[in-house]
């Protein structure tokens, strides 16, 4: 799994915190790499909000249930250079933005449809702004 697909996972569930129906929103992310001493501060877009739902009164074995979640519909991804990185290690670091948002059952291939994930703005190097 490359960067930007963990990147996507992190942001999933980043919704629960906006009251308004699915719909993109500016955030601040970080980006680093393991063999480049800086991490880099930018804004991008993800999807946000809440998803209408409904659930049976009935419940059976055989109906399949799954709640529909705060995804991607289309996605576009841009790259940055990041700075400090030594000579010889790409220094190129894609991430995704929202294009457009729905509500649809998580696209496992590229998100996490987890409660907890960690903050998309996490560093574990010295933070620089871009």
């Amino acid at each position: 799994m490359d960067s930007s697909q963990l990147l996507l996972l992190a942001l999933c569930f980043s919704s629960v915190q906006s009251r308004y129906i699915c719909h993109p929103i500016n955030v601040t992310i970080s980006a680093e790499k393991d063999e480049c001493p800086l991490c880099v501060t930018l804004t991008t877009s993800i999807c946000s909000g809440y998803c209408p739902t409904k659930e049976s009164v009935y419940k059976s074995p055989l109906l399949s249930v799954y709640q529909h979640v705060c995804t991607y519909k289309d996605i576009r991804y841009e790259t940055i250079r990041l700075p400090g990185c030594p000579l010889g290690v790409d220094s190129t670091y894609t991430y995704p933005v929202a294009v457009n948002c729905e509500c649809n059952r998580c696209k496992m291939d590229y998100t996490d449809c987890t409660v907890q994930s960690i903050k998309p703005d996490f560093c574990s190097v010295k933070r620089v702004p871009l």
